[in-house]
């Protein structure tokens, strides 16, 4: 059986926080009682994230909440973890749980699980534990909410792995050898002078350590040079496989 590749979703919902001032200087600002603290949405957290995360990290690192999860078996098939945490997102801080998914779940799945997460963050893993944690700030200390009252749906997100661009590689200039200068100092010195126009200086730096220590075998160092520069001695180019197509058969 084929394996399938792991898929990686993210579930966000705007983290909410209360700030508690140790002097409480707010009550000219702040209409309602300090009791309550100073309210908190998404972009203000993110001034917070270094330290919520630190905090997060303390209560238990990051969390696999399927190890609680006992909904329908075929959510338990198709997702391998879902890992609490926190992501900025365009300077608005929010709770995260990432997914790692072995099949995109249908609609009724998703609906089923989000529910699942809503609960655990007012009632379970977050309203009952983190929440009830006070961080420790400049000025007093601060509680942050994964579950509010007003909170939306999570808004899910698939993560794509970045693919680092790859340098397309540069074609080898050419130099004949026959009816060359059979000098080696010679055929080094021009595929050296080839090599700087192509704009491959540290590669002709490297062909010329290389030919100095090979050991004066005169035909090793001509393939040495054959690899940096196209000669008669290079091996063929690689055929394109994707390209290539091969005969069809006459019907």
């Amino acid at each position: 059986m084929e394996e399938k590749g792991t898929m990686h979703v993210h579930l966000l919902t705007e983290l909410t926080g209360n700030l508690y001032s140790e002097e409480s200087e707010w009550e000219e600002e702040w209409s309602e009682s300090d009791e309550y603290g100073m309210p908190l949405d998404g972009t203000e957290l993110a001034d917070y994230e270094e330290v919520i995360r630190e905090e997060l990290e303390r209560y238990g690192g990051e969390d696999d909440l399927m190890q609680y999860f006992d909904g329908s078996e075929s959510i338990q098939e198709k997702i391998q973890s879902a890992v609490v945490t926190i992501e900025n997102k365009d300077g608005i801080l929010y709770g995260c749980t990432k997914l790692e998914l072995n099949e995109f779940l249908s609609q009724e799945e998703l609906q089923e699980f989000t529910e699942y997460i809503t609960g655990q963050y007012s009632d379970g893993w977050g309203g009952e534990g983190f929440e009830q944690r006070d961080i420790k700030v400049d000025g007093g200390t601060m509680n942050v909410h994964f579950w509010h009252p007003n909170m939306e749906q999570p808004k899910m997100y698939e993560k794509k792995t970045e693919q680092i661009p790859t340098k397309p590689e540069k074609q080898r200039p050419k130099l004949q050898l026959l009816g060359h200068d059979g000098n080696i100092f010679s055929i080094m010195g021009d595929a050296s002078t080839l090599l700087k126009k192509n704009k491959q200086t540290a590669e002709a730096k490297e062909m010329r350590k290389r030919v100095l220590e090979s050991g004066g075998d005169y035909y090793k160092a001509l393939l040495i040079i054959s690899e940096y520069v196209e000669t008669e001695l290079s091996p063929p180019p690689k055929e394109n496989k994707k390209t290539k197509k091969k005969n069809q058969p006459e019907r």
